[in-house]
């Protein structure tokens, strides 16, 4: 286990020397003057979740850190009834708007210690000698530390999540636990409410943004204005009626009649009339005001498809209906409105949001989630490296991640994109902070280190040492079984780390880790070794011949200098310490895919740049296909591709290339069909590939199909609500929706369909359109729904989108979510359709 860290600072807003100087504790830091007693006993006695929240409540002073010099104490309690942290605001000046408070629902993550990029400058800054410390500076343990992160979204569409963290040092251990405990058990509480629950916090978020002068009630004009920041375009007489039947309390602002947040959120739901869902309601209801669960059971059974019970009609009911109806088991149509808009009716199959398919079969045989520069927060040649790019890559269910390792001027490793401009960051901090604690909060499946190896002899070993010490056991280590004749699965490696990397060969690699040890020995017994520890001999080299093939083309630097840079390599050398790790995904230079075949060494793999794979793609397919049920293979995007755009991924899954890296930091097409594939089997960052990649029989996914896997997808795109508007609209505009189809897999199913435009209607348009799909290929098939705001002066925007494989769709009248191109969730926006399957 790693020591914990510490570092002396010089806080701002802190006492001099000679006023109330905090007297040290060990490690800990006595504030005296302001942690008081009812805290220290609170900490104490505290048994249960109640306790901290109370804790929470009553607030501490904590330490908010900006940088090594910029540090301020604030006190942040809980509103435990708003479920925000309020906080003293900073002394800005007066004209300077202040953000005081923080939503839980704001709050992406909680983490203890020095998990973020600041925290991490600091103490690398500290550790390098960079600042000269004061002489008597309080002292701070990092065991005190915690942060929260913070992803904010924007109002509008392809705004994103602006993700940030507020990092804090708590008194001592305890108060940090309380607040980390409690704020983690917050944050769980939130992301479990139900949609319809989720909407109404939405709403009094909305609410709250437009009430300027925080006296909690708004008038009729600043709801108007509101209604139109939400994109929704109604005459005034319409919205006076609605107003006043909402305004049951009779409140005022100044002498104008107002609404509270409860009548604030009654008004908005008002406004939303659902013609289709009225329909569909009066149809299963024979017409009658109230619905039972026995004509409920009728629509779910024939309509939807679904395999339900009477038990399970009576829970919706009581689940979803709001009114006192709910007693008597009846569904009246506000009930059906919220029900339609929940998770029992989401387009995707509910059984794939598990892992459902065989995990037992070889590596090979899957489709891996995997990442390129995942460092990278922008572009490859001037973007920021952070650890927190990894974090974010493994939330989002990646299993292959890069890491980019250079020789550091400390004598440590450090990651980031070679004869670039790109920040660097330790290889040590991303391997403590980003992969041991995310390793498999998402996935319990095998996560891969995709190690691109720049370093010295000497930096290698201290990368191996990193490894070791570090993840422990979670390292895989034992050595090829070369018996089994096949790659093992991905259960076999269940919450296990691979490496993939160069390797020596098996004489070479004894041979230097005997040499190694036998120079330990010797300094352990006082002589003098015959070569510092450090350096290599031939024992360490490996032909270049037999290395991996990426390294050209994914640097970015000037042609010429990456010609001139590898005419200059011609032997690699390895730490054998380095080396020994790597076993099941050796990284080997790709010669031809009849050598490959011969020689039969399944735990070897290849990297195939994006220019080299298209090429195969075109004029071998069926080679590739084979290829790839024996040997992993990995794909990444052209070193051309300085902006950090992405290659389109999907003719590489059809020829069953398993690892194709993306940069997950750039938006667009390719992230989203990355989207579409990966969120089927759990999420668990590995999908079971079609059957004809993985039979004994040979394919080409380039020829014609021909009609015996034919499907006609009959898809009724019928309306949508909550649209949101494109980036920088301003009060007064007003989106003019429609809907684009893009169907992608194999070639003879590429295709783009689209709908009519609604002019003037973001809050609910409805398109009532079918659109029939024939699928010759379903096994290889996304779709991809993209809204989108119709110009006749500029681009047509993107307003949401939701990916989905062909295999997840569910029948019958289904609730379609929203996301950001990012795959971020943009609740409440959504589509309402209808899906039917018919088999030619």
């Amino acid at each position: 286990m790693m020591r914990p860290r510490t570092v002396r600072v010089v806080p701002r807003d802190a006492p001099t020397h000679h006023e109330h100087r905090p007297k040290r504790r060990g490690l800990h830091l006595h504030f005296e003057n302001f942690y008081h007693s009812w805290e220290r006993e609170a900490v104490e006695r505290s048994k249960s979740v109640e306790d901290v929240i109370g804790f929470l409540k009553k607030g501490s002073l904590l330490w908010k850190v900006k940088s090594l010099s910029k540090w301020y104490r604030r006190k942040y309690t809980l509103d435990f009834e708003h479920l925000k942290i309020n906080y003293e605001p900073s002394h800005k000046p007066v004209c300077v708007e202040r953000n005081t408070t923080l939503d839980i629902s704001d709050i992406h993550d909680v983490r203890k210690g020095w998990k973020t990029d600041i925290f991490n400058r600091i103490a690398s800054k500290v550790e390098k000698r960079i600042v000269k410390l004061p002489s008597s500076p309080p002292l701070v343990d990092e065991r005190n530390c915690f942060s929260i992160i913070i992803g904010v979204r924007s109002r509008h569409a392809g705004g994103g999540i602006n993700k940030s963290s507020l990092d804090l040092v708590a008194p001592d251990e305890h108060v940090c636990d309380m607040w980390v405990r409690g704020l983690q058990h917050l944050v769980a509480v939130v992301r479990s409410l139900e949609q319809e629950k989720n909407y109404d916090r939405w709403l009094k978020r909305q609410f709250q943004s437009a009430d300027k002068d925080n006296n909690g009630v708004l008038d009729f004009d600043e709801c108007v204005d509101l209604i139109k920041q939400l994109n929704i375009q109604l005459d005034k007489q319409t919205a006076k009626k609605l107003f006043q039947a909402a305004d049951t309390d009779k409140r005022t602002k100044g002498d104008q009649p107002a609404l509270d947040e409860r009548e604030f959120v009654t008004f908005y739901h008002s406004l939303l009339k659902r013609p289709d869902l009225e329909a569909i309601f009066q149809r299963y209801s024979n017409g009658e005001l109230l619905m039972t669960s026995e004509e409920l059971a009728d629509f779910l059974r024939g309509e939807q498809k679904m395999n339900v019970t009477s038990d399970f009609c009576r829970e919706m009911i009581e689940t979803y209906e709001p009114s006192e109806s709910k007693l008597a088991g009846l569904l009246s149509h506000d009930g059906f409105q919220m029900f339609m808009s929940s998770k029992q009716v989401h387009i995707f199959n509910p059984e794939h949001s598990m892992v459902y398919q065989d995990m037992e079969q070889p590596m090979t045989h899957y489709f891996i989630a995997s990442s390129h520069n995942t460092y990278l927060l922008g572009n490859q040649l001037t973007g920021m490296s952070s650890v927190e790019a990894y974090i974010i890559a493994l939330q989002k269910g990646c299993r292959c991640v890069e890491l980019d390792c250079w020789d550091g001027d400390d004598g440590e490793p450090v990651i980031y994109h070679g004869y670039t401009l790109t920040s660097k960051i330790r290889f040590c901090d991303v391997i403590s902070d980003a992969i041991k604690p995310y390793a498999f909060q998402y996935s319990e499946y095998p996560l891969i280190l995709s190690i691109e190896n720049h370093c010295s002899v000497h930096q290698q070993a201290r990368m191996a040492h990193h490894l070791k010490s570090i993840l422990g056991d979670m390292l895989f280590v034992t050595p090829v079984d070369e018996s089994l004749g096949k790659m093992p699965s991905p259960k076999h490696f269940h919450k296990k780390i691979l490496l993939k990397a160069k390797k020596l060969p098996s004489d070479k690699e004894k041979q230097g880790l005997q040499a190694l040890t036998q120079k330990v020995g010797a300094m352990m017994d006082g002589k003098k070794s015959p070569r510092p520890s450090t350096e290599c001999d031939e024992s360490c080299t490996v032909d270049e011949s037999e290395s991996d093939n990426s390294e050209p083309e994914t640097g970015s630097a000037p042609e010429e200098l990456t010609a001139k840079h590898d005419k200059k390599k011609k032997k690699k050398m390895i730490a054998p310490a380095l080396s020994v790790l790597v076993n099941y995904i050796k990284a080997v230079h790709f010669h031809s895919f009849e050598q490959s075949q011969l020689a039969g060494k399944w735990w070897t793999m290849s990297s195939f740049g994006e220019s080299k794979a298209l090429g195969f793609v075109a004029d071998h397919a069926a080679e590739l296909v084979e290829y790839n049920k024996h040997q992993l293979s990995r794909i990444y995007p052209s070193g051309k591709r300085q902006d950090s755009s992405n290659l389109n991924p999907v003719p590489f899954w059809n020829t069953g290339c398993q690892i194709v890296a993306l940069n997950y930091q750039t938006p667009g097409k390719p992230t989203s069909y990355n989207q579409g594939m990966f969120r089927r089997n759990g999420g668990c960052g590995y999908v079971l590939k079609p059957a004809m990649l993985r039979s004994v029989d040979r394919f080409d996914p380039t020829a014609d199909p021909g009609d015996m896997f034919r499907q006609t997808l009959k898809l009724r795109i019928i309306s949508g609500a909550y649209i949101p508007k494109p980036a920088g609209s301003s009060l007064d505009d007003i989106i003019d929706p429609y809907v684009n189809v893009y169907v992608t897999g194999h070639p003879a199913d590429e295709n783009k369909l689209k709908t009519a435009v609604v002019k003037n209607n973001g809050f609910n348009p409805v398109w009532d359109e079918l659109l029939t799909i024939p699928v010759r290929m379903p096994d290889f098939c996304l779709l991809d729904l993209v809204v989108r705001d119709h110009s006749t002066t500029g681009s047509n925007y993107i307003l949401g989108h939701y990916c989905i494989h062909f295999d997840d769709l569910m029948p019958g009248y289904r609730y379609v979510p929203l996301e950001d191109m990012e795959g971020n969730s943009l609740s409440p926006a959504s589509l309402f359709v209808h899906v039917e399957f018919s088999h030619q």
